[in-house]
């Protein structure tokens, strides 16, 4: 008889069950990738982090370049940000499932990023929705959404879900509405958000 693996119990065993999902840029780690910005009107170009990104208005000719974040050296060499990475390691430890769903457009490097510390994660649980191969559509809060559509579908309902970007946040918390079997709880993930007790 075959063993069934961790990844295969946790599917398992948790399906239909709740699911915490984690977001990866300034919210698991801070790197030294940036969103380069150019407007092709005046020749202006310049750089945003992740974080000035969130408040960043786009214009409709910018043209952005995301190419930092495919780098897998800037996201192996980041500073992860312990706490979050300690309530994702918790609840791993604990046999509850864990998802990934990031902007990134490689799902790989953040799995060798986890592995570096520690983390043992069920591929088909990590979302990379700039993929170019993914089906993806929209900007990242909507893609963000289609993925935990993904998860729906593999039966998880409840979610709590760990992001640095309120429109990701508020995206998912559509869910909510639109699907009545589906909860979504949200965490906003900022430098003064003191952490409390997880279970």
């Amino acid at each position: 008889m075959k063993l069934k693996s961790f990844n295969q119990h946790v599917f398992e065993k948790f399906k239909g069950g709740h699911m915490s999902v984690f977001d990866v840029d300034d919210t698991l780690v801070v790197t030294a990738a940036k969103i380069k910005v150019f407007d092709p009107h005046n020749g202006e170009e310049y750089s945003l982090t992740p974080a000035e990104f969130n408040d960043y208005e786009k214009k409709a000719h910018h043209k952005l370049d995301f190419s930092e974040f495919d780098d897998g050296e800037l996201l192996l060499n980041g500073k992860p940000i312990e706490w979050v990475l300690n309530i994702l390691k918790n609840t791993i430890n604990k046999e509850k499932a864990v998802g990934i769903i990031t902007a990134r457009g490689d799902k790989q490097i953040v799995i060798e990023f986890l592995k570096k510390h520690g983390v043992r994660i069920n591929p088909d649980f990590v979302f990379a929705v700039n993929d170019p191969k993914s089906k993806y559509k929209g900007n990242n809060a909507e893609r963000k959404k289609q993925a935990f559509m993904d998860l729906i579908d593999m039966g998880y309902t409840k979610f709590r879900f760990f992001d640095d970007n309120l429109d990701n946040l508020a995206y998912a918390k559509q869910l909510d509405d639109e699907h009545p079997e589906v909860e979504v709880e949200t965490k906003h993930i900022q430098t003064k958000w003191i952490p409390k007790h997880f279970d």
